[in-house]
């Protein structure tokens, strides 16, 4: 009997240690088959900004520095711009993923080259805040006294791709213009000294930059684009559409965390500035939080977004803008609205509200 129990025992011992291998396998498999799921949760995210790093890029530098878009399994890097029309260049190259540039320039680039579509999915100004700007004391008053005047400005400039809707709707002579090509650092210092008849630039940009050498707001004259005659809306996010369907997940929650930023930029400018500055520590923190103030007022917070939210993009207004722009543009065709804007990948509009 003793010698049966111990045949018993040894049957049992040998089908615990099977059963344990069976398991083992069992979960080893299990195991590598997860690591690649949780390998690929995080999305890597190349961005780039229309400008350098001021105040109002806040609203994508505090995502990346409290954990917004961590959290969110996106690891986003941001690289400062030189202008609109580069950013769309180097999103539509795939360089980067995502950008923020004028919608318009977006537009221009894809009429001069067909077969190569963007799409923005997300309006971060409601409104243009493009402009000319003059000195005040100089001789010119109105557009019409920019006929056979030097203008300064980067080539990518949204303010300067936008120019030729500005000259047609009010009389200007594109061909008599001399444009100076000039780096942004360089902009304003050449107005002031007078190298310069007139810059274009975004208002609160050219403004501030103005402000930080000590030049009064009322001793610059602003051309507003938006009074006279373009009443265009303003930076969006862009992005290749088979980037966005292809990552519709990681889109979405990039949009969520740039509703994040401008809701806590509102909240808390100090806060935005000091994110800011971890990337351009020379930045004067006065100055920026000024910045985001004007950008906030003029182009951003609008009765549209104040009642509807963020990104309540009225197709009709676009189409009517598109309307305007293709002839500037020399566009054999005008593009409809949907080839612009999609709402496809904005979370749900209890999600846009703006930060009170």
């Amino acid at each position: 009997m003793a010698t049966s129990k111990g045949h018993s025992e040894e049957r049992i011992g040998a089908m615990d240690r099977r059963n344990f291998r069976v398991l083992a396998g069992s979960l080893a498999v299990v195991l590598a088959l997860a690591a690649p799921a949780q390998a690929q949760q995080t999305k890597n995210i190349r961005f780039v900004l229309d400008w350098a790093f001021q105040g109002q890029q806040a609203v994508f530098t505090l995502p990346v520095s409290d954990g917004t878009f961590a959290r969110s399994h996106l690891n986003v890097t941001v690289d400062r711009g030189v202008g609109s029309g580069d950013t769309v260049s180097k999103v539509a190259s795939g360089a980067y993923d995502i950008g923020v540039a004028d919608l318009y320039s977006m537009v221009r680039f894809m009429g001069e080259n067909p077969g190569r579509p963007l799409i923005a999915v997300f309006m971060v100004n409601d409104k243009s805040a493009l402009a000319v700007e003059t000195m005040a004391k100089g001789a010119i008053a109105k557009p019409q006294d920019l006929n056979g005047k030097s203008i300064a400005a980067p080539a990518g400039d949204a303010s300067r791709q936008l120019f030729p809707l500005f000259a047609a709707v009010n009389n200007i002579d594109q061909n008599s213009i001399k444009w100076l090509n000039v780096s942004p650092e360089l902009r304003e210092p050449m107005l002031i000294r007078g190298e310069a008849d007139a810059v274009t630039g975004n208002v609160p940009t050219v403004l501030l930059n103005m402000q930080a050498v000590n030049i009064a707001a009322d001793a610059v004259r602003v051309m507003a684009y938006a009074n006279y005659g373009v009443g265009l809306y303003g930076l969006a996010l862009v992005t290749r559409p088979e980037f966005a369907e292809q990552n519709a997940d990681a889109v979405r929650d990039f949009i969520r965390g740039t509703v994040h930023g401008l809701n806590r930029m509102i909240k808390d400018p100090v806060a935005a500035v000091a994110s800011v500055k971890t990337r351009d520590p020379l930045i004067n923190d006065k100055v920026e939080q000024d910045r985001i103030k004007m950008t906030l007022d003029y182009a951003i917070i609008t009765p549209n977004v104040l009642d509807n939210g963020y990104s309540n993009v009225d197709m009709a207004r676009l189409a009517g803008t598109l309307g305007q722009v293709a002839p500037a543009f020399n566009m054999k065709t005008t593009p409809a609205a949907s080839q612009v804007y999609t709402d496809k990948y904005l979370p749900p509009r209890a999600e846009l509200k703006v930060a009170r």
